[in-house]
């Protein structure tokens, strides 16, 4: 698996994506059948509370590990995925 951040892409090591929620990917407005695609992502959302958890839960970790990747690239450190931000 991969991180796609604003500083890169990085790898994400087995042990963390093991604990990252199970998550439809957001559809994205350029692809064919949207409006299909969005209404069925939003109804998944809807379906269960423990579906939003786990969409906010790695909704969070994303923007956490963005900011760590931004700052190590700063730094000149190098960056790698963790579970910082997923609980």
């Amino acid at each position: 698996m991969i991180l796609s951040t604003s500083s890169g892409d990085f790898p994400i090591p087995p042990d963390v994506a093991s604990r990252l929620p199970q998550v439809p990917p957001v559809p994205d407005p350029t692809e064919p059948n949207y409006r299909r695609k969005k209404r069925e992502f939003t109804e998944w959302l809807d379906s269960s509370p423990e579906h939003a958890i786990g969409f906010e839960r790695l909704r969070r970790w994303h923007l956490v590990q963005d900011e760590l990747a931004r700052q190590a690239m700063t730094e000149g450190r190098a960056f790698v995925v963790n579970d910082d931000g997923l609980d």
